[in-house]
Order: C-alpha cells, then structure tokens, then sequence
C-alpha cells in the first residue's frame, strides 16, 4: 500500500526516477489502541527532485483481525508546511495497491472488480463510490480486497483508478482522465492548512459478498477517524 500522486506543484511523485519527488520517512513509533489494534505512526517529507520540501504528512496504520478477516484502517493528514500545494488533475495517484497477478480481471481466472453501485470491470474504472472489490484466486483459493474511502476524507466519494491489470488505487483528485472532459486545476491546499484522507482495507478469504461490503461501509461510516497531528 502507498500513498503519493502524480502531479503536487508539477512534480510527479507516481513514478520513481531520479527526475521525479520522493517521500522520506522522518519520525516514527508503534503502539496498541484502546482497541487492542497494533498501529503503525510514520512523519514523512515530500521532497522534490532539488531536495526541498513541498508539503508533510503524518500516516496513521492500525492493523487487526476481525473473525478472521484482516482490516487495515489508513488514515492520513497532509500539511501544506512550504507553501501552496496543488495536487493535479491526473489518474495517477493516490491511495491504492497492486494485487496478486492471479487476482486481476486480465489473467481469466476469475478475477473481478465491483463497485458500491453494482458496477463492474472496466465499467468501475474513473467512477466515483464509496467502496470499491477485487476478488479473485490466490493458489487456486477465493480472495478479495476491499478498500472503503470514508465520509471524512476529502473528496469523498472519490474515483477509483482501478484497473483490470491489478492496479487498485482511490483517486480523490483526478477528473478529466476519468470523464474525458477537460483538464481542471486541480486541488489547492493553502499554505499551514491540512486535508485529510482515511480508507479502510479489508482483505477476507472466500467468495465476495456485495452485502458484506455495504454493511462493511455503513459500520465504517459511523466510525470517527482518529486525531492526527
């Protein structure tokens, strides 16, 4: 799982080259919530190909197991510490992961993208939900990930760059490439501000269960995100 973007001020943090930004890791510590959850806390740098900052963020993992199904609540707090921070208008980002190449739609092993409004495949791809499912085999056994964008973070319901080949990645700023019309300006967020983004992943052994996934994002939704600073 990662969380970066393709265009923040027009440096391109997608891809990793030595022309493009790179996230650096500053600060961290691990602890156990009131919950019993293990959580991973991470301070980090966006730094563009000069070195110099651009913005910073605080990334907060917590990690259990419920009745056998692994959630993983990712919440995120991105201060604009130098300075205005645009983040483009592009597919290529932000929240998301690569799956399994057993999982994907391409391989025609069963895999299968859906949607909160029933959507799937190629049709899910650049739509905005609140939830989006790849399932799929994983050694000839039935997988699935759900990844559930919060009412919370911004942009919500975001779009989903998910894509048949395995790539599965909640985009709340790009536009233009998923509806085909014009380039926007994108998202500003003003020097000393801060915007927050929260998703939770669910990976469950077994067959998908589009109910499962609705009750899932109800119970999520009513769930407060924690402070970050």
């Amino acid at each position: 799982m990662r969380l970066t973007h393709g265009d923040v001020n027009g440096i391109d943090f997608w891809l990793d080259d030595e022309n493009c930004g790179k996230i650096v890791h500053r600060d961290g510590w691990v602890e156990v919530d009131k919950n019993g959850a293990a959580v991973l806390n991470t301070k980090n740098d966006w730094l563009g190909p000069d070195s110099k900052r651009i913005l910073s963020d605080t990334r907060r993992f917590s990690f259990q197991d419920l009745e056998g199904r692994r959630i993983i609540d990712c919440d995120f707090l991105l201060q604009a510490t130098d300075g205005d921070v645009n983040f483009g208008d592009t597919k290529e980002g932000s929240f998301g992961l690569r799956l399994a190449g057993t999982m994907k739609v391409d391989a025609k092993l069963g895999g299968l993208i859906t949607n909160a409004e029933g959507e799937t495949n190629k049709d899910a791809w650049g739509k905005k939900s609140a939830w989006v499912n790849y399932s799929g085999p994983v050694d000839g056994k039935p997988v699935g990930v759900t990844i559930h964008d919060h009412p919370s973070s911004f942009g919500f319901p975001c779009r989903w760059h998910v894509r048949t080949y395995g790539l599965f990645a909640a985009n709340p700023f790009g536009v233009h490439h998923f509806t085909g019309g014009e380039k926007t300006t994108g998202v500003v967020l003003t020097e000393g501000k801060q915007m927050r983004l929260n998703y939770r992943v669910v990976l469950y052994e077994g067959d998908f269960d589009a109910e499962i996934a609705a009750a899932d994002s109800k119970q999520y939704a009513n769930d407060p995100r924690p402070v970050l600073e």
